[in-house]
């Protein structure tokens, strides 16, 4: 007698729930992006070389400034690097940059 299977989806099944799951996931988070992937690398390059010279102050300082420089939109990219646990300029290379890293795919 063959023992009772529940309604489980198979294991193949279910990875592809999973993947699928995932992805929207991944969707969504590139989506909320304020800028295009490349800019948003230039901006944590940007950090990459600027933090060591200058300091943390613990506002976002740096990422305001290059926003303007560039003539982005500086408190749509604010409120994502908050959103995104980025509430100074050091932690938006700490924090955010993992969020967009994610959002890649790369993380």
């Amino acid at each position: 007698m063959i023992p009772h299977m529940s309604n489980r989806p198979d294991k193949s099944k279910r990875k592809e729930l999973l993947r699928r799951a995932k992805r929207s996931v991944q969707e969504k988070a590139l989506d909320s992006l304020p800028l295009p992937a490349e800019t948003m690398r230039r901006l944590f390059d940007m950090l990459d070389e600027e933090l060591p010279a200058q300091g943390c102050d613990h506002s976002l300082r740096l990422v305001r400034a290059w926003a303007a420089e560039y003539d982005l939109p500086t408190e749509t990219l604010v409120d994502w690097c908050r959103e995104n646990h980025g509430y100074c300029d050091c932690e938006v290379l700490a924090n955010s940059e993992e969020a967009f890293l994610a959002a890649m795919g790369e993380r």
